[in-house]
């Protein structure tokens, strides 16, 4: 793996680069701030494979950086971890709303860390795999909408509040943090444009990706002043991570619907909102079951 560290403590910065060495990483290079990474980074000979990011660094913050990395070519899908002694909620949800795909709080054992390098790593070959043979993905849709996403999202850190969908993997990810954190289950709402494949098939073939992208963006716009990590599961079926839990998003999700450009050129869509609870720890295969349920029951509502 290629791995960039950026530390701004330099004890760590060197435990880290070291650790990294001795793991037989083909290339590891070390930054101490956001200015010096972003430096790295267009310097590099390679495209690094995973950045770890400390959160708290003087003049630009991990989170700061993040959307600065994203519009770098060859950076919109590089997995992300967040490797800092920031512990609360709303850290970890702003980091995943700018792009974070991980997030590890020190003090940390070198084992996990290398276990999410190692995920990192697998990411990286499933995500080159749908781009050399996008027809086997089982979420052509969602890649899709994902993709145009990242190449569009606002880039500067000041329109964090803007940065879109987080992919599903990273979606998950968060889930695990927050429950292992803070324990408990965790709230997600569910949300569903009842009648989109009716609607979508409507849409020009080549209007079809600009289209979704579109009435996903507006809803994540309208979601994303209340750090609500929001990912695009397929077939008009969003899921809401909320970090409120007396917050209701129904209305706000509705009207941002409802409002949208592309609702108004096809009044069929019809939004649906319900939630539901993780168990405290439970695994990333239960909460997809759990959420695959309620998109389905959701999908049937009679309107």
């Amino acid at each position: 793996m290629r791995i960039l560290a950026v530390e701004d403590n330099q004890d760590m910065r060197n435990l880290l680069e070291e650790y990294l060495r001795t793991q037989d990483h083909e290339y590891v290079r070390t930054a101490a701030s956001g200015k010096e990474a972003l430096e790295v980074i267009h310097s590099a000979p390679v495209i690094f494979d995973c950045l770890l990011l400390d959160i708290q660094m003087p003049e630009m913050s991990g989170v700061e950086l993040i959307p600065h990395i994203r519009q770098i070519d060859g950076y919109e899908f590089v997995p992300i971890i967040m490797l800092t002694g920031v512990k609360n909620s709303e850290s970890i949800a702003k980091s995943f709303v700018a792009g974070a795909w991980d997030y590890i709080i020190k003090p940390f054992e070198f084992f996990d860390l290398e276990a999410r390098i190692h995920g990192a790593e697998m990411r990286n070959a499933e995500f080159v795999r749908h781009l050399k043979r996008p027809h086997e993905s089982p979420n052509q849709e969602n890649f899709d909408v994902l993709k145009e996403l990242a190449l569009d999202r606002p880039m500067s850190p000041s329109e964090l509040s803007e940065s879109g969908l987080v992919p599903q993997d990273a979606f998950e990810n968060c889930i695990m943090r927050m429950q292992s954190e803070f324990g408990g289950g965790m709230q997600i709402a569910v949300i569903v444009l009842q009648n989109f494949a009716d609607v979508l098939s409507q849409v020009p073939q080549d209007q079809r990706v600009e289209f979704s992208v579109g009435l996903a963006r507006r809803l994540t716009d309208a979601l994303s002043s209340l750090n609500l990590i929001v990912t695009y599961r397929s077939n008009g079926t969003f899921a809401a991570l909320k970090t409120q839990s007396t917050l209701n998003i129904a209305d706000v999700v509705k009207n941002a619907v409802q409002t949208s450009p592309e609702a108004a050129c096809h009044r069929d869509i019809v939004v649906n909102v319900d939630y539901c609870r993780t168990k405290a720890f439970s695994t990333s295969g239960d909460t997809i079951v759990m959420l695959d349920q309620l998109a389905k029951r959701l999908s049937s509502v009679t309107v």
